[in-house]
Order: structure tokens, then C-alpha cells, then sequence
């Protein structure tokens, strides 16, 4: 008899404990705020105008999809982004290939989609100046965008290939995004400029025409897509439905999609992706530092 009223004893105990985990996990999805914006985190690549201008589509498209209001934002410059991103700042991101992949590495964020269009990181330089070569940069500036960036990063590697010091024989001009890099040159204000191919496009026709390129680097993975995963934002697969979607089947996503030189969005190959790898010291120490 007492082992009967053990075991009935026993039994209360459990069903009481999950009764009391089953009633903690409903408190949490009824808490989950699901009124709250989508926030897209968009890389500082362009003049903020000029950036918020450009995902307007997109973002009236998740609002549509999602039946909930979508945020757009940035950052001042690629390394706040970086943080903002680390941070759990936005829900859903378009990201560099190197950063991104810290992202994925780091936070575990899942990659839903990658820009088709390689990067090539193009070096710049005045169309009818006298820079004729790599070696010609020596005794002079380069400006390039932020120093975690792999344009940052391909940029001084072109130089030590070329056998020049970042820093000694050639001087490194960091600036907010490829616009300002670009204007410099433009301008005569430095000598050359690392810039990534996918932005030449958004250049203004009076910037494009004033420069050259002079030195092209090999490809490397795209823009990516990335989801940040919450239990009150839609699931990565439901972003990447959406984000699909609006690229493929209507008239506005594939404006944008050639707006943004993106040629086309495929989904992930983490194997490829991996030729990344290379890019991350330079990345996770400088967001050490910053």
C-alpha cells in the first residue's frame, strides 16, 4: 500500500512539474511581443538617403508578407554596423561576405541567400592621372572603406604582393563607405582607391567618369542575407520564402535585384563560403579593438 501511494505520489509530482513548465512556456509566447517591427539592418555602403531609398521596396514587401511593420537601418560606418549586428540589433541582414561570415560563425545567424554577383575589389585610380601601375602608388595614399571590410583587407594584400607596406610605402586612408572613397579620387584628395565592384554602379555618372581601374583582385562570395532568430520574428525559412519571392516573382524585387547588381539571389553553399575563413583574424581582431 505505501509503495502504491509512492507511486501515485510520484506521479502528481511529475505531471505538476510539466503542468508548471507548460504553463512558463505559454506565458512566454503570450509575452513575445509580435506588434514589434522587423528591423532590416542594411550595410553602410552608400550615403543613408540614398541606402533607405534604394530597400524601400523590400521593406514594403515584408510588411505585405509579414502583415507587421518593417524598420530600416544602418550605422555611421562598417565597424558600428559590425557591432550592431553582433549585438542582435536586427532581424533581418545584408551583410559583406566577411562580416557576414562572422556573423554566421560567431552568432550562428543562418545565411538564407547570397548576391550571385562575386566581389572584385577593384583599385581605383584618376582616369587621366599619371598612377599607371601598383608600384606607382608608392610614396602615396590609398583610401579605402572600413578596416574589417575585405575590400580593406584585399586592398593591403595587393599592396604587399606588389611588395609595398600598408602604412609605410603606401598610406591608408579609411573612410565610411565606397562613396566617399570613390569622391577622394575623384577629387585628386589621394592617389587611389580600393573599391568593391558591386557599389561601382550606384556611382553618380560625374564620380564614374573621372576615375580608372587600375587593378582588379580575384572573386569572392557575394552580399549575403542573413536572419537574426527570435521567437517573435518570423522563422529563417518564412525570410527566405519572402525574400525569394520578391526577387523572382515581382516586378519590384527584380528592379532592386538590378538595382544592387545582384544578378540573382542563391541559396547558401557554406562549403564554398568557407574560402572566407581567411578574412577572419583580421576581422574579429579589429572588432576587438574597435
Amino acid at each position: 500500500m505505501a509503495d502504491s501511494h509512492n507511486a501515485i505520489r510520484r506521479r502528481l509530482l511529475l505531471g505538476g512539474t510539466a503542468l508548471c513548465a507548460s504553463l512558463a512556456l505559454s506565458r512566454r509566447a503570450a509575452s513575445a511581443d509580435f506588434s514589434r517591427p522587423i528591423e532590416i539592418g542594411i550595410r553602410p555602403s552608400l550615403p543613408t538617403a540614398m541606402l533607405m531609398a534604394g530597400h524601400q521596396s523590400l521593406r514594403l514587401h515584408f510588411e505585405q508578407t509579414f502583415k507587421r511593420p518593417v524598420a530600416l537601418s544602418t550605422a555611421p560606418d562598417f565597424s558600428q554596423f559590425q557591432r550592431r549586428v553582433l549585438r542582435g540589433d536586427f532581424d533581418f541582414i545584408i551583410i559583406g561576405p566577411g562580416p557576414g561570415w562572422q556573423a554566421h560563425l560567431d552568432r550562428g545567424y543562418p545565411i538564407i541567400a547570397v548576391s550571385q554577383q562575386m566581389v572584385r575589389v577593384y583599385i581605383l585610380v584618376a582616369k587621366d592621372g599619371p598612377i599607371k601601375n601598383i608600384a606607382d602608388l608608392s610614396g602615396k595614399t590609398l583610401a579605402t572603406i572600413g578596416p574589417l571590410t575585405v575590400s580593406s583587407q584585399i586592398a593591403q594584400t595587393i599592396l604587399r604582393e606588389h611588395k609595398l607596406q600598408p602604412g609605410v610605402d603606401v598610406q591608408i586612408q579609411h573612410m565610411k563607405n565606397p562613396f566617399n572613397v570613390a569622391q577622394l579620387v575623384a577629387q585628386g584628395d589621394v592617389a587611389a582607391a580600393s573599391f568593391p565592384n558591386i557599389s561601382f554602379p550606384s556611382l553618380p555618372a560625374a564620380i564614374a567618369g573621372k576615375l580608372r581601374i587600375l587593378y582588379e583582385a580575384e572573386p569572392i562570395p557575394g552580399i549575403f542575407f542573413m536572419v537574426r532568430p527570435a521567437s517573435d520574428m518570423p522563422s529563417p525559412k518564412a525570410f527566405q520564402a519572402a525574400l525569394f519571392n520578391f526577387a523572382k516573382e515581382t516586378p519590384a524585387g527584380r528592379a532592386y535585384i538590378k538595382d544592387f547588381s545582384h544578378e540573382a539571389l542563391t541559396l547558401p553553399d557554406l562549403d564554398a563560403l568557407r574560402v572566407l575563413d581567411r578574412f577572419l583574424p583580421e576581422i574579429r581582431q579589429t572588432m576587438t579593438k574597435s
